[in-house]
C-alpha cells in the first residue's frame, strides 16, 4: 500500500515537473505581438502605393450635385502613370478642377467633384421660394444650387396655403421625415422641363382652396 502512495506521489510529481517546464518556455518565447486573425496590413501589405507600380489599380469617379457617382475608370494603372508620385499625379489631377486622390488598399481613387447634375437628375425640375417668388431650380428636390427662373408674377404670399407650406418645407427639404419627403417630391419635383411648365399652365387648380393635402 505504501509503495502504491509513493508511485502516485512520484507520477504526480513528474506531471507537475513537466507542467513547469512548459509554461517556462512559453514564457521565455514570449506572446505573440498580434493575435493571429488580427493580423493588420498596410495598403499592399508589403509596400507603398507610390510612385505608382504595375500592379497598382486605378479607379476615376465624378461626383455630382446630387450625389451621384460614377466611375468612368477601373483597372490596373494606365501606362501613363507608372512611375508617377504624389506631386506628379497632383498635376495630371488637379485640385483647382475638383480633383482629390485617395488610397484604398491596392487602389488608387482619383475623384471629381462636378458642379453639375448627373446625366439622369440634369433634366430635372423643382419649384422653390426665390426672394418671395416662385421659382424652377434645376435637379431633384433638396438641391437649389442652379435657380433657372422667377416667377416674377406669382408671389408666394397668393399661393394656396397649402402649397405655401410644402414650398417651405422644400427649402428645408433634408430635415425633413421621410414620408413628408415623399409627399414634397409627387408635387413639386418633375422629371422634365415640359412636366414643371405643365404644371404652371395648371397653377389656378392648385390655388384653390380644395383638397390638397398638407405635406
Amino acid at each position: 500500500m505504501l509503495k502504491r502512495l509513493l508511485y502516485a506521489f512520484a507520477g504526480l510529481l513528474v506531471m507537475l515537473g513537466v507542467a513547469l517546464g512548459i509554461y517556462a518556455g512559453l514564457n521565455m518565447l514570449g506572446e505573440p505581438s498580434i493575435k493571429p486573425g488580427l493580423a493588420v496590413f498596410g495598403n499592399s501589405g508589403d509596400r507603398p502605393l507610390l510612385p505608382v507600380q504595375r500592379d497598382t489599380f486605378v479607379q476615376e469617379e465624378r461626383e455630382y450635385l446630387c450625389g451621384d457617382t460614377q466611375i468612368v475608370f477601373l483597372g490596373r494603372a494606365p501606362r501613363e502613370l507608372l512611375g508617377l508620385d504624389r506631386e506628379e499625379l497632383a498635376k495630371r489631377y488637379p485640385p483647382a478642377e475638383g480633383w482629390s486622390m485617395e488610397e484604398r488598399g491596392r487602389t488608387l481613387v482619383f475623384k471629381q467633384q462636378i458642379e453639375d447634375f448627373c446625366p439622369e437628375h440634369r433634366n430635372y425640375r423643382h419649384l422653390g421660394i426665390h426672394e418671395g417668388y416662385l421659382a424652377v431650380f434645376q435637379g431633384p428636390l433638396g438641391y437649389d444650387q442652379k435657380l433657372l427662373r422667377v416667377e416674377r408674377n406669382i408671389p408666394v404670399t397668393v399661393l394656396h396655403p397649402d402649397l405655401q407650406l410644402k414650398l417651405h418645407k422644400a427649402g428645408d427639404f433634408e430635415r425633413q421625415d421621410p414620408e413628408t419627403q415623399a409627399i414634397l417630391r409627387s408635387e413639386l419635383e418633375f422629371p422634365s422641363e415640359q412636366a414643371v411648365n405643365a404644371m404652371l399652365e395648371n397653377l389656378d387648380e392648385l390655388t384653390e382652396s380644395g383638397d390638397n393635402p398638407r405635406a
